[in-house]
């Protein structure tokens, strides 16, 4: 089965940071049968938010579907699927009324956010796993706040449902894992858990949360006027 850790995760579309004894278990035949839809699906905000209705629809199949597994399953399936349920569930209707703005807003933030976050923390093929793991969380990072900005800036008004659903996928992450196997995580990979520190990066002013070359670059910028 095709890893849910959504690094890609839509880029912000997390289900869940799994440790690596969970990355080692092999899902059961019913999970596999139950997540496969979804797993198929497009990974880009423009897919989603313009295909929301058939994107949840395939979201209560799967929950259907799942109900015939075992409860291990249940809770698997809860947890890998965390972007969606926040999407669909907790906070739907108040989506809806931002839906057509961040539907136009999402191919722009795909093609920003892509190229702003996916060679900003690379490594060598050859680097440690615990190098790797810093420049997944990184780059995880920097993609959760580029899409936030992004999304924002042209939906003013979704602001705060955007935020809403950030946090809420912070939170569902956090709650899904023990607490001990966070307290074990590189503190790059640390920080996607903490609540308080992720609401802090995403309202931090954008100068705040871009990267040093690009600071150097705008400050260049100005000495030339």
């Amino acid at each position: 089965m095709p890893r849910i850790l959504t690094i890609s995760a839509f880029l912000a579309i997390i289900g869940v940071t799994f440790s690596s004894e969970q990355k080692d278990q092999e899902a059961s035949e019913c999970l596999k049968k139950c997540l496969t839809p979804m797993v198929q699906l497009d990974r880009s905000f423009t897919y989603v938010f313009n295909n929301f209705e058939k994107v949840c629809d395939m979201l209560e199949d799967g929950a259907f579907c799942a109900r015939k597994c075992t409860q291990e399953d249940q809770r698997k399936f809860y947890q890998y699927t965390t972007f969606y349920r926040i999407h669909c569930v907790d906070y739907e209707e108040e989506l809806q009324e931002h839906l057509s703005c961040i539907a136009k807003a999402a191919a722009e933030a795909d093609l920003v956010c892509k190229d702003r976050c996916r060679n900003a923390h690379k490594v060598e093929k050859t680097a440690s796993k615990e190098s790797k793991m810093k420049s997944e969380c990184l780059t995880l990072e920097c993609s959760t706040v580029c899409y936030f900005e992004e999304l924002a800036e042209e939906c003013p008004e979704a602001k705060d449902v955007l935020l809403k659903t950030n946090i809420g996928q912070v939170h569902s992450m956090a709650q899904g894992i023990h607490p001990l196997s966070i307290e074990k995580m590189e503190p790059e990979c640390r920080n996607l858990h903490d609540t308080d520190y992720m609401r802090q990066r995403l309202l931090a002013p954008a100068f705040d949360v871009i990267s040093d070359t690009e600071k150097k670059m705008i400050e260049q910028s100005s000495k030339n006027f």
